[in-house]
């Protein structure tokens, strides 16, 4: 159990994250420490965590497979994968063009998913993005969506990766778009959430707020929920961009909020959980963890589940994952983890698993009702 620390000095850990980003940028090799990429299909979860994507059975509690077959000391990836029928599509964090090719090579893959070995190659594409993929990709039926870090979004044939069209924003892309009925939402750093037509990218509507917006926004019957570094939750109207509400908290929302039978849920980075009416922001509770958080509440039945991190100056900085009531916000569990968790946990069966990078664990699965350990993963040491 966690006692109650100092708050987070922001500016340290926003310097962090970037930081880690600059060493690959600038051909430093170095291990993703802090930020793995996860997504699951219900049954395999899927972990992007520098050197390579792992998918892991949850049910045999084996890995199944690993990409690329053999490593590139040149590649590294960060973003969730995009899974959809079998269909895994991610994109890497860029490799250097060399002395006479300035800038990065980005290249996009489409896997089709396999229960052993190697994942076969759909089509492989190193033209379509010129900047790295920070955000996980969207699929929608065969059609595919990815953010850049050069302020693009684009959309692709998910079959044969041929681009459809691309619309350019303000500044970089961080958070998975959202779509809702022919409608791609899209949130950038340039403080403007974006309604695109999905079929052809033409521009809908833009609100610009406050703040920054490196998170997904998250849509439900008539509003567009997005958090940003202005400190608020804004709700949207998911017609026009007008703003509805706003919910304040007392520093920067880092992640995305979750929706769940009509409140919405979020933290900000000093780790102060609130609980909101969604239709009006008025706020139903509150509670703190007095931990760092940076990622997005998950929702399941009673229970609220959100991953934290430690403090960025602790000798041996841990992670926690707390249980919260959904009615009141009463702490039911916490749990630690021998590493910060900076990526939001997914559910699979009776186990909420998150990801971290350790000398210990890659992936630890935990009891949704008791938080007691199910298993954990640590891919064989080379």
């Amino acid at each position: 159990m966690y006692a109650a620390k100092r708050p987070l000095r922001r500016p340290v850990i926003f310097l962090l994250i970037i930081a880690s980003y600059l060493f690959v940028a600038c051909g430093v090799q170095t291990a993703n420490t802090n930020w793995p990429g996860l997504s699951t299909d219900g049954e395999k979860v899927y972990v992007a965590y520098g050197p390579e994507v792992v998918a892991y059975d949850v049910e045999s509690q084996s890995k199944t497979w690993s990409f690329p077959a053999e490593t590139n000391p040149t590649l590294q990836f960060f973003a969730a994968p995009s899974v959809q029928d079998g269909r895994i599509i991610l994109g890497d964090f860029g490799a250097s063009g060399g002395m006479l090719s300035p800038g990065v090579v980005v290249t996009l893959y489409a896997l089709n998913d396999t229960d052993q070995g190697v994942p076969g190659s759909i089509w492989t594409n190193g033209e379509l993005v010129s900047d790295r993929v920070v955000a996980p990709p969207l699929q929608v039926g065969d059609q595919l969506f990815v953010g850049t870090a050069n302020n693009f979004i684009m959309s692709i044939d998910a079959t044969t990766g041929a681009k459809q069209w691309e619309f350019e924003v303000g500044h970089s892309i961080w958070g998975q778009p959202a779509y809702k009925e022919g409608v791609l939402y899209l949130s950038s750093l340039d403080k403007s959430i974006y309604a695109l037509e999905a079929e052809t990218g033409q521009e809908l509507w833009q609100t610009e707020l406050s703040g920054a917006l490196a998170s997904s926004p998250v849509v439900n019957t008539d509003l567009v929920y997005v958090a940003s570094f202005d400190n608020q939750l804004h709700a949207l109207d998911i017609q026009t961009g007008q703003e509805k509400w706003a919910a304040s908290a007392q520093d920067w929302i880092w992640d995305a909020p979750a929706f769940a039978d009509g409140v919405v849920y979020f933290v900000d980075i000093q780790g102060n959980v609130y609980a909101v009416d969604g239709a009006s922001g008025d706020q139903i509770w509150s509670q703190q963890l007095n931990l760092p958080v940076q990622t997005s509440p998950v929702v399941v039945g009673e229970t609220v589940y959100i991953a934290s991190g430690d403090d960025l100056d602790a000798e041996n900085p841990q992670g926690a994952l707390t249980a919260l009531n959904v009615a009141d916000g009463k702490q039911q569990w916490q749990k630690t983890a021998p590493g910060p968790l900076f990526t939001t946990p997914v559910v699979v069966g009776d186990s909420i698993i998150v990801a971290l990078q350790s000398d210990q664990d890659l992936l630890i699965a935990f009891d949704l009702e008791t938080g007691g350990q199910n298993w954990d993963y640590l891919p064989p040491q080379e």
